[in-house]
């Protein structure tokens, strides 16, 4: 292998579409219903990502997925989308498991 990217075939692409799906519902759920996570103790900018940490993530998936679908397999942009989502939930974790 010389270092090119093959292209995703169509079952790979709809692979990435439906994961973007999945991902998308996951959002639309914590963005209406919540996610369930409750830190009473929690003010300030600390409040912000408990409150809104969990459904960034999955907003940032969806996009990840999405770029991929898009552009037919996955790029160093849905791999910058999906690092930024890891990050995102590792602040969060910390934000709900800090006392």
């Amino acid at each position: 292998m010389t270092g090119e990217r093959r292209p995703a075939t169509a079952g790979r692409r709809r692979g990435y579409a439906l994961a973007a799906a999945g991902a998308l519902a996951v959002t639309i759920v914590f963005a209406t219903v919540g996610d369930g996570v409750e830190v009473a103790a929690a003010t300030g900018p600390r409040r912000v990502v408990v409150d809104l940490g969990h459904t960034a993530v999955w907003a940032l998936l969806t996009a990840a997925f999405g770029t991929a679908a898009v552009r037919s397999g996955w790029n160093r942009l849905s791999n910058g989308l999906a690092l930024a989502a890891g990050a995102t939930y590792g602040v969060f974790l910390l934000a709900v498991l800090i006392g």
